[in-house]
């Protein structure tokens, strides 16, 4: 699979994920400041403004694009996600930099984004990864829900979940 087939925009019932802009940043900011998001995560200081900005930064030149998340109902920006560290020959992509708003968290959104996701990556690929803080329980049960299971821990703050094409629980 080409980079720019990963970094098309995603279409879904609910959500439009379409490339980061500069312009995006007021929009996806309002999300990003609320301190309760990243209270499990090991930048749990990424929604200070000056914090938030290089997360920004990193993301508008991250080599397979990053997405900004929008609700269709409202056109808003409700979070971000991105495709990140492709292996071609190894058939393998990540997935992950994930947050959302908490006022969909509990619901299906992050399930319908996920799945709109791998449903892009499985075909070209073999298998997706998620890193993940070993101590970030909701991303976690996220990643299992999808059938995602713990491969290694490769630091203190990054463990990693593998999700093959088997593996793969579709939800709707």
């Amino acid at each position: 699979m080409m980079r720019s087939q990963l970094s098309a925009p995603i279409d879904t019932t609910n959500f439009y994920l379409s490339l980061l802009h500069e312009t995006d940043f007021d929009d996806l900011y309002v999300v990003a400041s609320d301190p309760l998001l990243w209270e499990q995560h090991p930048e749990r200081d990424r929604w200070r403004k000056d914090v938030f900005v290089l997360f920004f930064q990193s993301a508008l030149v991250n080599d397979l694009g990053c997405f900004v998340i929008r609700e269709k109902s409202s056109d808003r920006v409700v979070g971000s996600t991105r495709f990140y560290g492709l292996d071609e020959l190894g058939g393998l992509v990540r997935i992950g930099f994930t947050f959302i708003e908490r006022s969909l968290w509990g619901t299906s959104a992050n399930a319908e984004i996920k799945n709109a996701m791998l449903t892009r990556c499985f075909g070209p690929f073999k298998a997706v990864l998620f890193d993940i803080a070993p101590s970030n329980r909701r991303s976690i049960g996220a990643v299992n829900k999808l059938g995602a299971i713990y491969s290694e821990t490769l630091s203190p703050t990054k463990a990693v979940y593998r999700l093959p094409k088997s593996h793969w629980i579709r939800q709707s």
